[in-house]
């Protein structure tokens, strides 16, 4: 097969990425070729250690947020195992991933459903009548919106335009719900004893394109660093031997 650019090329099984995204197939690529030559073997598992910074400069094309949202999606599906138990300092912010074989295995196991499959109903629809994404996405936007409003206590209207429309452009920018009840989880944490604060805990703040992506990052940032003791100077004397 002719490349399209003569240069070092990413690799991704078409299965896995079916099944998982193209994104989390690639980085389970990369973390796999890092345990077959740089794992250590600890508590009968082969490890690599790396940091969040470390594997976005091995993964040039991705940002560290880009980063944090892969693994901790990755990690919710229980596919890559982390911990930072095998770190010799508190203030060592590396962390040591595994992946989970025998869950992958049975995962590659599963069908793999077409749309047409999925939907045999549409298949004669007027292409006007197909609005499956419109109501998935009415749907998501809802749960968020109720997501909200339970926890923080609101009572906003989920079918405001603005609130739809903000909504649905964290989505369609390949953010999940899951992403935005954490966010909305970090803030009340951060607002909800500030009296200042409380009012800013709605959907105009919390998922303006600009504050979600920060306020996404702080949460996974704290999600990472829950068990270190806060230092102002980073070890990492073994850098060059993780990236």
């Amino acid at each position: 097969m002719k490349l399209l650019v003569n240069d070092r090329q990413l690799f991704v099984s078409q299965s896995l990425a079916a099944r998982i995204g193209v994104e989390e197939a690639l980085f389970l690529q990369q973390l796999h070729y890092r345990l077959e030559t740089q794992g250590v073997k600890k508590d009968g598992h082969i490890w690599y250690r790396q940091t969040y910074q470390g594997w976005a400069k091995q993964c040039c094309y991705w940002s560290i947020t880009k980063v944090k949202r892969l693994i901790t999606k990755l990690e919710r599906y229980q596919i890559i195992l982390s911990s930072n138990k095998f770190n010799s300092f508190n203030t060592d912010r590396s962390k040591w991933y595994r992946i989970d074989y025998e869950k992958l295995d049975k995962l590659l196991q599963k069908k793999i459903y077409t749309q047409d499959e999925l939907f045999p109903e549409e298949q004669n629809l007027p292409e006007k009548k197909k609005t499956k994404t419109n109501i998935d996405c009415s749907n998501e936007i809802a749960n968020i919106i109720h997501y909200l409003n339970e926890k923080a206590n609101k009572q906003f209207n989920e079918q405001s335009k603005t609130n739809t429309r903000l909504i649905k452009a964290i989505l369609k920018e390949g953010y999940t719900v899951e992403d935005c009840y954490l966010v909305i989880d970090e803030q009340i944490r951060n607002w909800k004893n500030d009296l200042q604060m409380q009012k800013y805990l709605r959907p105009i703040t919390l998922f303006r394109p600009g504050n979600f992506e920060s306020y996404l990052n702080n949460a996974l940032t704290r999600m990472q660093d829950n068990n270190y003791v806060p230092a102002p100077v980073v070890l990492d004397f073994d850098e060059g031997d993780y990236e």
